[in-house]
């Protein structure tokens, strides 16, 4: 029996604008088995998502850099782990100068930054509602970064990006595309396997009472970690080889759907 169900936010839990279905919310704010996010986004990105699922389970955020519990009017941090500084730098630096069509953004736990203003930016302001702050590159962080998210809506340009970043020398990092457009850069031990590890431990569950849902290459290592691995149907090929089931799509319930067929039978 599942004891804990663990969800991706962008293109799985939420529709294509960023939204949550009325389906998906009822779904689970009447759920018995509880629910934690584990998302890409910065704490302050899924607190909508949290208010709106009236969710009190611990959540995961940065793909698995940051675990928390929801408090008022901040939360309760569990682990964390950032960047370090000159691994951060070289990013910054590499890819301002061989990229510089690539929209760069960095994150705090409290705040979004870039080094400019674009229309890859204005996407994810639309999707997520929050602004970046614009700061210029230096020499030194005056933040703790715990995550990077490349962007290119130019599709030649991203898969440039994408190759050249793969083949760095950054073996502390975590290199993964999300999406079409994103490239998502994070520490090494910050996955989100890692995350629902140290929440199945917490919790002295086993995996087979593990149930996920996803959709992109971040996801996973998080299906191999639990016992009920659900993929959305807009997910990729890849994921879909790692999914125990497929469910409709997000623009369909799928999450709802999901947990109605396969969780609470």
């Amino acid at each position: 029996m599942i004891q804990h169900i663990f969800l991706d936010m962008d293109n799985t839990l939420l529709s294509p604008d960023g939204s949550i279905s009325p389906k998906n919310v009822a779904v689970i704010q009447n759920s018995p088995v509880p629910v934690s996010l584990v998302s890409a986004r910065a704490p302050f990105e899924m607190a909508f998502a949290i208010r709106e699922l009236h969710l009190k389970t611990t959540q995961v955020a940065f793909n698995g850099g940051l675990i928390f519990k929801p408090t008022a009017p901040a939360y309760e941090r569990i682990f964390a782990q950032a960047i370090a500084e000159a691994d951060a730098l070289k990013i910054m630096h590499l890819v301002h100068q061989h990229f510089p069509g690539a929209s760069l953004n960095w994150y705090s736990d409290q705040t979004w930054y870039t080094d400019k203003n674009c229309r890859e930016t204005d996407f994810e302001t639309s999707i997520t509602h929050e602004v970046p702050t614009l700061q210029a590159l230096s020499t030194h962080l005056s933040q703790t970064v715990y995550k990077f998210m490349v962007m290119s809506f130019d599709p030649v340009l991203f898969s440039h990006l994408e190759t050249y970043l793969k083949q760095l020398d950054l073996p502390a990092l975590n290199i993964m595309t999300s999406g079409d457009a994103y490239i998502e850069i994070t520490p090494k031990q910050a996955t989100k396997a890692q995350a629902v590890a140290q929440i199945q431990q917490a919790e002295h569950l086993s995996r087979s009472e593990l149930a996920a849902f996803g959709d992109g290459e971040n996801d996973i290592p998080m299906f191999k970690e639990v016992g009920l691995p659900i993929a959305v149907a807009n997910a990729s090929a890849q994921v879909k080889k790692y999914a125990k089931f497929v469910s409709t799509s997000n623009r369909q319930d799928g999450v709802a759907n999901g947990i109605q067929q396969h969780i609470l039978l």
